[in-house]
């Protein structure tokens, strides 16, 4: 019996989901993209509201983990996943995903994402931290953390760590319960010497200005990683995951549950 194929990129439901590599789209709509198997998978697992998947004519088993997470496939030619993935080398199933409402800061352990621009590194800080344990706030400036790029390079862990979208203030920071503490790049204090007596709001800012002047100036706990051999400061994502890991030994998670040192970094 032969199958349906969609072969034509200009069709309305391709140009409709192609859209949503424009911010402007994904805001109107609140929906996003992901790609491949590994991202489908663990979007599912966390419960991701996944509308459609698009999969290749002899893709079974990315047609297959679609429909066994009850998604709706579509076969696509080579052509139309290239112009529903944006790239040219895809990796199907391509997913359409509804954006899951941002939930209220809370007083957890949480990196504050402050004018932080590039999708790769977005979506490296946000993997970071779910691995250390860390909730997510994504603040001014900061690049669109349901980008495909960038759920890309989290792996698709902003559906798996609780994920702020939001203007912020350090003294709002403080009114939710957390104490603010500023990543600068020199004369702050040693990971090891930051209170854990309250949960902190981890500040990382721009990848070349790195935080503002005048929100450092508000900020009395800054956190200063001690570097070697000639270099002058680590790309931000790289900064923010070893911050994070230094700062969550006895710490609990955003679930409850308490987190050790161990663990491996992969």
């Amino acid at each position: 019996m032969s199958r349906s194929v969609l072969t034509s990129a200009r069709n309305p439901r391709v140009v409709a989901v192609a859209k949503l590599h424009d911010p402007r789209h994904r805001r109107a709509t609140g929906l996003t993209i992901l790609e491949g198997p590994h991202q489908l998978a663990d979007a599912v697992a966390a419960g991701a509201q996944v509308r459609e998947a698009y999969v290749l004519e002899d893709d079974e088993s990315g047609a297959f983990l679609a429909s066994a997470a009850g998604v709706a496939v579509t076969r696509v030619d080579e052509s139309v996943l290239r112009r529903i993935a944006g790239s040219d080398n895809p990796r199907g199933p391509v997913a359409v995903v509804a954006i899951p409402r941002s939930p209220r800061i809370a007083a957890v352990d949480s990196i504050v994402l402050w004018g932080v621009q590039d999708p790769g590194n977005v979506g490296a800080i946000i993997r970071s931290a779910a691995a250390f344990g860390f909730a997510v706030i994504a603040g001014s400036g900061t690049s669109d953390v349901w980008a495909p790029k960038a759920i890309r390079a989290a792996a698709a862990t902003q559906f798996a760590v609780p994920l702020s979208v939001t203007d912020v203030s350090v003294e709002g920071l403080r009114r939710t319960g957390l104490r603010p503490v500023a990543a600068v790049a020199r004369d702050g204090m040693d990971p090891a010497e930051v209170p854990t007596s309250e949960p902190i709001a981890l500040l990382v800012g721009n990848e070349a200005a790195g935080l503002p002047d005048d929100v450092v100036a508000e900020i009395e706990d800054r956190v200063t990683l001690r570097l070697d051999g000639g270099v002058e400061s680590l790309n931000v994502a790289v900064a923010g995951a070893v911050l994070m890991y230094a700062l969550r030994g006895g710490r609990e998670r955003p679930d409850g549950r308490s987190v050790d040192r161990g663990g491996d970094v992969g």
